[in-house]
């Protein structure tokens, strides 16, 4: 057959056409980069270097920044010889990771002619992180020659995520690629804070499995899944990364599974108390974390969260009337580690329980300072902490587990700064029938 039309079975090889007289291909025309300069040869016959730099393009998560490159993701560089050509057959060179610039070199040492495809994953090296989602391929192709080329060097130059045609201009690429960047420096970030996530994290957005606009974290087996409604929202998806984060450092963290399929829901108007700290730690996270990537420069969000405490007035105007009420609510929990993390708690008036408020407001009153307030808990690190670690778990298997109360009792015996007279006040403070103001407490 003097030309034979190939059709290779993976759907990214692209279609071109082999001609056995002149030995050369018409190239399936994969999109790169404007401008990209092809193969070039090499002052060693044999040798052969491909390199590329990723990056997002047009982020849709706000905070993610236009031309951001990827770091960590995986790349993989595989050659076919005439046959393998035919039959859509790779041998892989090598697999390496993009640094923190984005950018990847491969070289290879082979003298005969090759077909070259590259290819990107979003996997860590370690194994720690993972993204992906419903239509994510296997590996994105970010080049393929399509045709027998001589040794040299192929520079993709710049790859985006978000543009160009084939795989990586899909939504799904820009959705990933941001997603990575969200949760790789997410990860870093708190690992940076001694306490780094003790089980693998796998985010899938959008997610196939979800409950109609609820996204969900498996207690389980930990993974992540977004519901589409909340593919851009930063905050859902730090708030899941919270429970991945918690699930392994938890006893009983599995009462999820009954709280989401029970009569209590997860986010119920009185739910149990796992359920509620649970719910409103991960808040907490969602919250601090966002004000603390966004603090470090690590994200730029239009719209950044906040982690001051709400108002009591607040808390009662959500049905949260009292510390019974705190114990099972996440907006109980969730004030609870505000609370906790404030620089000088007496620097805040929570309120009456009265009027329309919904932050707590400033004091500016005498100094409190030499009167025993907690200092030094002002950041994330101090609430994870509390939580604890693969050797001290948090215990919620109890069925009345865990109560404020408790909850700042496990303060007092994880943090050298907070003690038990520390652990009584702030339980008044979060009740929201107490109308006690935490200066007043301290004495001043």
């Amino acid at each position: 057959m003097a030309a034979a039309l190939i059709a290779p079975a993976a759907a990214s090889a692209g279609v071109f056409s082999y001609d056995e007289d002149t030995n050369t291909t018409d190239p399936a025309g994969y999109g790169n980069a404007p401008g990209q300069p092809q193969n070039q040869s090499s002052s060693d016959p044999c040798k052969w270097t491909v390199k590329g730099r990723l990056y997002v393009r047009n982020p849709t998560l706000d905070g993610i920044a236009d031309g951001d490159p990827l770091p960590g993701v995986e790349i993989k560089v595989s050659g076919a010889d005439w046959l393998g050509t035919v039959g859509n057959v790779f041998g892989r060179w090598d697999t390496v990771h993009t640094n923190a610039n984005g950018e990847f070199t491969v070289t290879h040492t082979e003298c005969d002619q090759r077909r070259v495809r590259v290819e990107a994953k979003f996997e860590s090296a370690s194994g720690d992180l993972r993204v992906l989602g419903s239509s994510s391929p296997e590996w994105y192709v970010l080049k393929d020659t399509g045709e027998l080329q001589l040794p040299g060097t192929i520079d993709l130059q710049g790859e985006p995520f978000g543009g160009e045609t084939g795989d990586q201009a899909t939504g799904q690429a820009r959705t990933d690629a941001q997603d990575w960047l969200l949760y790789r420096r997410a990860i870093d970030y708190v690992t940076s804070l001694g306490h780094s996530f003790l089980n693998p994290v796998t985010l899938n957005n959008p997610a196939s499995l979800h409950d109609g606009d609820n996204s969900w974290t498996d207690p389980v087996f930990h993974g992540i899944h977004i519901a589409p409604a909340n593919t851009n929202s930063r905050w859902n998806m730090l708030h899941e990364l919270g429970h991945a984060f918690a699930y392994p450092r938890e006893q009983g963290e599995d009462c999820l599974v009954f709280g989401a399929l029970g009569t209590d829901t997860t986010h119920g108007a009185s739910e149990k108390p796992c359920v509620a700290f649970n719910e409103g730690f991960a808040n907490f996270f969602a919250s601090k974390l966002d004000e603390e990537l966004t603090g470090a420069g690590l994200i730029a969000p239009r719209d950044p969260s906040s982690s001051d405490p709400r108002s009591r007035a607040y808390l009662v105007s959500k049905g949260v009337l009292n510390l019974d009420d705190a114990s099972h609510s996440d907006l109980g929990f969730d004030q609870a580690f505000r609370i906790l993390t404030q620089a000088d708690i007496t620097r805040d008036l929570l309120g009456d329980g009265l009027g329309p408020a919904k932050w707590a407001t400033d004091y500016a009153g005498a100094s409190c300072a030499g009167r025993g307030v907690p200092s030094g808990l002002s950041g994330l690190g101090s609430a994870l902490k509390v939580l604890g670690d693969a050797n001290d778990q948090f215990d919620l298997r109890d069925a009345d587990r865990p109560t404020i109360t408790q909850f700042f009792n496990r303060a007092d015996d994880r943090l050298s700064a907070f003690d038990a007279s520390d652990a009584t006040a702030y339980r008044k403070l979060v009740d929201p029938a107490n109308d006690t103001e935490p200066h007043t407490l301290y004495g001043c």
